[in-house]
């Protein structure tokens, strides 16, 4: 962000972060599409940077009181016992069959945000939930069973300036019912509200639905805060494990902007270990890397740093045709983790030189040195796999990024976007093949920026 940008909202958070009852702020008119570098560039990491900036009440409580119940005769701490799993309902090789999303796109600031069940491959709205009375969906994450969701709320549309450092309240959000009588049950949970002046960084719900991780950091340009990531009890509302950074160390890269709370950069490679990017250069040389950092919930209170480990190290996707670089995770416009469904490797969006045999996207006449793809990679290290295209297309406005991942890595719903076209493809990428899906949130400039496909969807 700009120094003008940085002092302008240092002195409205500065007031935000003592008082949670300022009148809303409208945020401009959405500007026509164009590349983010045009309005605030990414910047590699310095102090402080910023990363991209239910129904009736009866069925809610019966949904919570089954999962306490659920849950009652195991211990709910990283030693206990292991609770009961959800149970997928994607079968092998198929894609999930709906996906939660905000009622209205990011941007419009005229009403509260509720939630909608969507079909996937339809697109078609199953139900539509509203937010509790006065307050506003920001963020939502999903269990591995796709019915399954822990949905946040705060005061106002998450478009509002200021809104990043809203006090957050939790709900337990559940889809009943298949097909075209699918519905939505929601309930409060007992997980204490986010204080007044916290910016999240991440939400996720463990696969099985149990434990959900956030993420928080001060809303403030001080360059001596602590990230904090706790790990909560979706039953009780429990605090399972607390770790912070040290004083001015950003290990979580999270997102800033106002597409919604992030719910892909903290995620869940089992039950029991979180994954999530952190920013690392090389000592003496001004290249930046991404490096993958799991942590083990056994681990202590403490440290997030030290009782973190990191797995692999990737460069960072700047296209410049005047220096081909190898193949990176595309993190100009948003942080992505996804992580395979059996634990193994993740995926991210990115370009770059690669040895793939990939189809062929041309931009303009000449060499299609460019992969725009989505690349997989191990955590225990090796080779990544690409699926995408090779493309004369260069600079900020190739795009691709996505949304979900299958068990193995050789399926992705997500977003490519060409330099040359709008809106892209969006749809079911595998190896050889695409098949097109409605866009989840479509008709506004933030489908192509700041993260509505990604924190405004869940699966």
């Amino acid at each position: 962000m700009s120094t003008v940008t940085d002092r302008t909202r240092a002195a409205m958070d500065a007031v935000t972060s003592q008082v949670d009852s300022a009148p809303p702020l409208p945020l401009p008119p959405p500007l026509a599409w164009a590349p983010r570098a045009s309005r605030r560039r990414w910047r590699a990491p310095g102090p402080r940077h910023r990363w991209g900036a239910w129904l009736a009440p009866a069925a809610a409580a019966a949904a919570v009181i089954a999962l306490a119940i659920s849950l009652v005769a195991v211990r709910d701490t990283p030693n206990g016992g292991s609770a009961p799993t959800t149970s997928p309902v994607t079968a092998p090789g198929a894609v999930p069959q709906y996906y939660l999303t905000f009622s209205q796109p990011a941007g419009d600031t005229t009403k509260p945000v509720g939630l909608e069940l969507r079909s996937t491959l339809t697109g078609k709205t199953l139900d539509t939930l509203q937010p509790p009375r006065g307050l506003s969906f920001a963020g939502i994450t999903g269990a591995a069973d796709d019915r399954t969701f822990v949905a946040d709320a705060h005061r106002e549309p998450y478009g509002v300036t200021g809104s990043m450092a809203r006090s957050r309240t939790w709900y337990l959000v559940r889809m009943v019912g298949t097909g075209s009588g699918a519905s939505l049950t929601m309930t409060k949970l007992p997980i204490p509200a986010t204080q007044v002046g916290a910016e999240v960084l991440g939400i996720a719900l463990s696969p099985d639905g149990t434990k959900l991780a956030v993420g928080t950091t001060p809303w403030t340009t001080a360059t001596n805060v602590r990230q904090t990531l706790r790990v909560y009890s979706v039953a009780t509302g429990a605090v399972l494990r607390t770790w912070t950074t040290p004083p001015g160390e950003e290990v979580i890269e999270g997102a800033g902007g106002y597409g919604g709370d992030p719910n892909s950069s903290l995620s869940w490679t089992s039950n029991r270990t979180l994954a999530f990017l952190r920013g690392v250069r090389a000592a003496g040389s001004p290249a930046f890397r991404m490096q993958m950092m799991t942590l083990d919930i056994s681990h202590p209170d403490g440290d997030l740093l030290g009782s973190s480990r990191p797995t692999i190290t990737m460069p960072v996707a700047l296209p410049d045709p005047a220096a081909p670089a190898p193949f990176g995770c595309g993190l100009n416009f948003r942080f992505n983790i996804l992580v395979t469904g059996d634990g193994k490797s993740f995926v991210c969006g990115g370009t770059g030189t690669t040895g793939a045999s990939l189809p062929k996207s041309l931009c303009a006449q000449g060499s299609a040195w460019n992969t725009l793809a989505f690349g997989e990679y191990s955590l225990a290290g090796g080779p990544a796999r690409y699926i995408g295209y090779r493309t004369t297309c260069n600079s900020l406005a190739v795009v691709a990024y996505p949304v979900w991942v299958n068990a193995t890595g050789s399926k992705v719903i997500g977003w490519m976007h060409f330099a040359n076209s709008i809106p892209g493809k969006f749809g079911v990428f595998s190896n050889g093949s695409f098949r097109p899906l409605p866009i989840p949130v479509p008709g506004n400039w933030y489908q192509w920026d700041d993260g509505s496909l990604l924190y405004q969807v869940a699966w």
